[in-house]
Order: structure tokens, then C-alpha cells, then sequence
């Protein structure tokens, strides 16, 4: 089965070729930029994890790889995974989380996009039998941004503590590629079960594409639960 939802970004781009205009999430809190973050040890950020969610499985690869001469973590996800199916790749700075590259295919469209010095720019390919319009990213930013399909990456990068507030910058395809900002509030330390397995985790609270509280483990670099307000409903470690 060939078919891929990913988190955040499939039903956005449904509405991609028409570029409806929606208000941008603005910065409530202290910017903080890919810049001032600065991950811990990256190899250990590498995991083979699945989560169960209403409508099926999510399963994230996450591995340390060198690209075009570059140290990178790329992200596999998989939605209910088949020997077929082919992953939404994404690329990620090792030393902040930060968006480099991704690569999504659907039976309806090809998504190819790149950031890198200072221009986000790609493309979105309709398939021969598609309705979709083709779609050409390219905008310049002064500074990187964060995926909103593994913001729970991103959190996880954040120096977190109880009461720690900060935006953090967004792309949001579903806007051209516009640039929005995800307001992070971390409301406290909470021990979450799962299967039978308690999980010592920072519950945060996610304001951006979308309203989320996000329960990320305190020793993994991965989100133990998440919650998301509309139709994602909750999503549950199943390792």
C-alpha cells in the first residue's frame, strides 16, 4: 500500500494549489531561533518507534546519515506500514532540529522541498492523473524554521523546565510556504502510562498549525503521547 498520511502536512497541502489565506499564528511568547538551540549527543536520537492513533499506525525511523557531505538526521514515517510503502523522508540539522530537506510522495502529487542559505524553495508535482496544480516554493527567510509534522522533535530539542514559554518558527505549506510561529508552553512534569509502562514525561502544550499537548519523555528524544485538538484525536506509544 503506497499510500502515506503524515502528521501535519497531507491535509494541509490538499488545499496546497489554491493557497487559502488563514491568519498565521503569531509569537506570544520569547522567539527562540534553530539557532540558539543546541541539541545533546545526536546519536541518540536514533529509534525505530510506532505509534497507534485512531485510523492506524504511525511508525518513525530516525537515524544519523551523511548527505551531499553534510551530518544530518533523516526521518522515515510510515502510516500503517506495508512492505510497499513509501516513507515521507524528512532531513533535519543534528545540532537543532532545524527543517533541511523533505521529500513526500502521494498518488496525487510529488512534494520536493530544500532550505538552505536563507531560501526555502521546491516544488509540488501533481501526478499525470491529478487534479492538483502544480505548486513552486521559493522564499527567502533570515533565519531556519521547524516542521510542524514532528514539532515533538522540536520540543524535544527546547531547554525544557516547568513554566519554560518560547515561539518557536514554523514553515506552513498549507500558506505558500509561509512562515508561522508555534507557541510552546511546558505545564509541568508528568509520569504518563502506556501498555503497563509508566513514562516520566514534560507535558507541553502546543499553540501553531495546530493545538496539541505533547507528553515528551524526559530520557527519550521522542514524544510518549500526544494529543490533537479536531480529528487526529490521540496518539500512543506502542514500543
Amino acid at each position: 500500500m503506497k499510500y502515506l498520511k503524515t502528521i501535519g502536512l497531507t491535509l494541509a497541502i490538499m488545499s496546497c494549489s489554491a493557497c487559502g489565506n488563514t491568519e498565521p499564528a503569531k509569537p506570544i511568547y520569547p522567539k527562540m531561533l534553530p539557532a540558539q538551540i543546541e541539541t545533546e549527543n545526536t546519536q541518540n536520537w536514533a529509534h525505530d518507534i510506532r505509534y497507534e492513533k485512531t485510523g492506524g499506525t504511525m511508525r518513525y525511523v530516525m537515524e544519523p546519515v551523511n548527505k551531499d557531505g553534510k551530518a544530518l538526521l533523516k526521518l522515515q514515517i510510515y502510516f500503517n506500514p506495508q512492505a510497499d510503502s513509501i516513507p515521507d523522508t524528512i532531513y533535519l540539522d543534528p545540532k537543532t532540529m532545524a527543517f533541511v530537506e523533505r521529500r513526500l510522495e502521494l498518488p496525487k502529487y510529488l512534494i520536493q522541498v530544500k532550505y538552505e542559505d536563507g531560501l526555502f524553495h521546491g516544488d509540488l508535482t501533481p501526478a499525470p492523473d491529478s487534479d492538483f496544480n502544480p505548486v513552486k516554493y521559493n522564499k527567502t527567510y533570515p533565519h531556519g524554521a521547524f516542521e510542524p509534522a514532528v514539532i515533538n522533535y522540536a520540543i524535544k530539542a527546547l531547554p525544557l523546565a516547568e513554566g519554560f514559554e518560547a515561539s518557536i518558527p514554523v514553515f506552513d505549506l498549507n500558506n505558500g510556504s509561509q512562515m508561522l510561529w508555534s507557541n510552546i508552553k511546558v505545564l509541568g512534569r508528568e509520569e504518563v502510562e502506556v501498555n503497563g509502562q509508566t513514562y516520566d514525561t514534560w507535558k507541553v502544550e502546543s499553540h501553531g498549525i495546530r493545538e496539541k499537548i505533547i507528553w515528551v519523555s524526559v530520557d527519550q528524544p521522542y514524544a510518549i503521547k500526544m494529543q490533537t485538538k479536531g480529528n487526529f484525536g490521540t496518539w500512543l506509544l506502542a514500543n
